[in-house]
């Protein structure tokens, strides 16, 4: 990804993920390929996000624990604690990212299970009625 002198790496991501998010609103869903493509970039645009949320939530703690005591009573280990809270929301973030992708890749698994006969795969299968004799 390549990006001018004047734009920071922040701005090249963020302007690379704009136009992935505006690639994603012009897909149609015209065939089962329009899927999978829509799918696909789902996936990846919450892998990239997901890593960027967990790199954040590792930075955040580490500043955080360099923070001076407000008081003389607060420790390394107190401010360690505090730091490790805070985190914490940007790490169930990323962990939330995840499930995105993950979701997203269950579209595709369903859509084939759901539609294989319109898919041009095997014919639906049809599962015999169970029947119950009364009589025995």
């Amino acid at each position: 990804m390549g990006f001018s002198p004047d734009q920071t790496r922040a701005e090249a991501i963020a302007a690379a993920d704009a136009d992935s998010f505006e690639q994603l609103s012009r897909i149609e869903f015209d065939g089962a390929s329009d899927i999978q493509h829509y799918v696909r970039m789902v996936r990846d645009i919450s892998k990239r996000f997901a890593l960027e949320l967990e790199f954040a939530a590792e930075d955040l703690e580490a500043r955080l624990r360099s923070v001076p005591p407000a008081t003389e009573e607060e420790t390394g280990m107190v401010l360690a604690r505090k730091a490790m809270r805070v985190s914490k929301h940007l790490k169930r973030s990323s962990e939330a990212a995840k499930e995105v992708g993950k979701n997203a890749t269950k579209t595709w698994a369903s859509l084939k299970t759901h539609f294989e006969a319109q898919m041009g795969g095997q014919e639906a299968k049809v599962r015999p009625k169970k029947t119950i004799d009364l009589e025995s």
